[in-house]
Order: C-alpha cells, then structure tokens, then sequence
C-alpha cells in the first residue's frame, strides 16, 4: 500500500474515532439531563414581579411619568380567579375601601388580574386593554388621549364616558346587553360587537367605524 494510501486510512480512522466518540459523550450528557438548550433560554427581567393583591372592585388609575409617543405602555386587565398584578417596579398601590389605586411610575406594561370588575377610571395617557372579562357591569372613565380596547368580554352594562381624543376599540366577539357611549372632540370610535340597546354621544369624531352586528343593533346616534 502506498504511504499516502496508508496516512489518508489512518486518518480516516482517527476522524471516525473521533466522532464515535463525541456521540458517546453527548448521549451520556443527554442521559443526565445536560444539554446545551439551558443557554439558550431568555433571562428573566430583575425588575418583573407578580403579586397577590387584596380584593377590589373600582379602579383608579394615576401616572407619575407623562406618556411618550415612541413607547405606549398599556395596562391589561384580565379575568382570573385571583387578585394579582404583574408589573416591572414600575407601579405602586393601595387599596382604599373597594377601590384599588394603581400609580405608575416608569413606561412598562402593567397587568391586572381580577375575577370581576365593575369600574375603571384612567388618566394615566396610557392604553388599556380589557380581555375576557365577565361582570354584571363595567363603566369607563377616560381623561383625554387614551386608548380602549376591549375584546372576548361578557357584560351586561357597558359605559364610556372619555374626553378628548379618546379612541375605543369594541371588538365582535363581545358579548353586551346595554352600551352607553359619550366621547369628546376628535375621538375615534371603533365598535363591532353586538348589543340590544345602545346610545352613542359624540362630538365631532375622527374616526368612525360600526360595522356588522354592531351597526344592525344600533338605535340610537347623536
């Protein structure tokens, strides 16, 4: 056999070695659970924390950073059988008889958890998303420039009552009895779902959208 011959064999057999011997070893780091997934995994934010809170059924929602147009924060609201609030050292609260105050210090998202909630009152500047919320009633208070958006809710009494350059999203998969809707100069009002009575009070809006079961179930538009 020729000495090139003989080299490309020998190193041949090293290289398989090789490998043979580095599935060996990753098959007994995967049998002890070791796997190089772990630094792959996101961080978890220092500042992140979520907390058990005490029963409450009014919302008051204040602001101590005003709102800048590049990062809107928004405070979600859900339904969950517990009270708890998912912030990132960016609000403080207290409660005070039924009413749960949340001030919010630092332009992050906030999340609330509730079983039920029957008012909201917002002049943070900040968005508020409601989501699959069941309650015999959820009335709205919005100072100006704030932005509602509510979807896969059940609700029997619907109100918003929001200042100037408001906008209020209503998606089609709530479900509501009575709506009631007031809103000041150049709002933008976006309502899809369903409803048996509904009266709309607006002033001179920027935007206007009732479509589909929405718009079949109004009767009442001033």
């Amino acid at each position: 056999m020729k000495t090139s011959n003989k080299l490309f064999s020998g190193f041949s057999g090293v290289l398989v070695l090789l490998m043979l011997l580095s599935a060996i070893i990753l098959k007994a780091n995967y049998n002890k659970g070791i796997t190089n997934t772990i630094s792959h995994q996101p961080k978890q934010d220092p500042d992140y924390a979520k907390v058990t809170i005490p029963a409450f059924k009014a919302l008051v929602l204040k602001s101590t950073v005003a709102k800048t147009d590049d990062r809107e924060a928004t405070v979600y609201i859900r339904e969950s059988p517990e009270y708890q609030l998912e912030f990132y050292k960016n609000a403080t609260y207290n409660l005070l008889g039924d009413t749960l105050y949340i001030e919010i210090s630092k332009p992050r998202d906030v999340v609330l958890f509730s079983p039920a909630i029957r008012y909201i009152d917002n002049r943070t500047g900040y968005a508020i998303t409601v989501s699959e919320v069941n309650s015999p009633s959820l009335r709205i208070n919005a100072g100006g420039q704030i932005r509602v958006y509510m979807h896969n809710s059940k609700i029997n009494s619907f109100s918003f009552t929001g200042k100037e350059n408001n906008t209020l999203e209503v998606t089609e998969d709530n479900v509501l009895d009575s709506v009631k809707v007031t809103m000041g100069k150049r709002g933008s009002l976006y309502f899809y779902a369903p409803y048996q009575a509904g009266d709309f009070s607006v002033d001179s809006l920027d935007n206007l959208n009732i479509t589909g079961k929405s718009l079949k179930s109004l009767k009442r538009f001033n």
